[in-house]
């Protein structure tokens, strides 16, 4: 004879629990996960969220997988970066003058950086807030590189001149795209509070000069004001070279005791 406690056991081991199955997230069917469609999506992700939105946990939720399913491909967000400003960066390519003075090759090589830059407005921002370096700015640096040293520029000037010609470059372009600073409507605003009197404002003599040069800084083309920067530094650089060459004989590139470098 069962005991009441005997029956309630054998009931209990006849009853099956019953957990629900995990559901991962859906991922479009037909559709492979790979490197180049992670990179993508992380490209669309970057143009809309910026950096900072920008984690292996969102990108996994755009893709429709698992944020574990990533690493397979990309170690994490660093090394995702810089895969993929490389990826923007190997669409480079300088057209540039065979023949000419090679001011004209190095300021074809700035505006053709400049250009292609502004396509990639978050690419730019990785590149100068994270420092991924690409393979293919190295190679663009290679190309300035022997543009000067065939000027006749020594290594070290080169290296100088390189680096003016690059962050002159990069620095424009990093303005440009967050909005330039002193915009016309800074200028609207800063002399109309001095001209009424607004608690804080600058009194009239200190922007007497601005506001009358008003019309002038109202009006602003962004291509020409970087025309111009190319212009006057690249004419600053040819001076130099100039008067290197004359202090010590060209074609000999030595640098005559005594004389200074910037």
């Amino acid at each position: 004879m069962r005991t009441p406690y005997a029956s309630q056991y054998a009931m209990a081991r006849q009853v099956r629990v019953v957990r629900p199955r995990r559901r991962s997230t859906p991922r479009p069917a037909g559709i492979r996960l790979s490197r180049e469609r992670i990179l993508r999506a992380g490209l669309d992700l970057l143009a809309t969220e910026g950096v900072t939105g920008l984690s292996m946990r969102s990108l996994a939720e755009a893709l429709g997988t698992a944020p574990m399913s990533l690493y397979r491909h990309v170690r994490g967000k660093d090394e995702l970066l810089g895969a993929m400003v490389a990826m923007v960066l190997e669409r480079l390519n300088f057209n540039l003058p065979r023949r000419g003075p090679w001011t004209e090759q190095a300021a074809a090589w700035m505006h053709s950086l400049r250009d292609q830059l502004r396509q990639s407005p978050a690419v730019v921002s990785i590149l100068m807030q994270h420092g991924h370096y690409a393979s293919a700015l190295l190679r663009a640096t290679n190309t300035l590189l022997r543009i000067l040293r065939e000027a006749g520029f020594d290594r070290r000037d080169a290296v100088r001149a390189w680096r003016e010609i690059m962050w002159s470059t990069l620095g424009f372009v990093s303005s440009e795209i967050r909005g330039p600073a002193f915009s016309p409507s800074f200028y609207i605003q800063a002399v109309g509070e001095s001209q009424r009197g607004t608690t804080g404002a600058l009194p009239p003599e200190d922007v007497a000069e601005v506001a009358a040069h008003m019309p002038h800084l109202l009006t602003r083309d962004l291509d020409e004001v970087f025309a111009h920067i190319v212009k006057h530094l690249l004419a600053g650089l040819a001076a130099d070279l100039a008067e290197t060459k004359a202090a010590i004989g060209y074609p000999g590139i030595r640098r005559v005791a005594g004389r200074g470098r910037r």
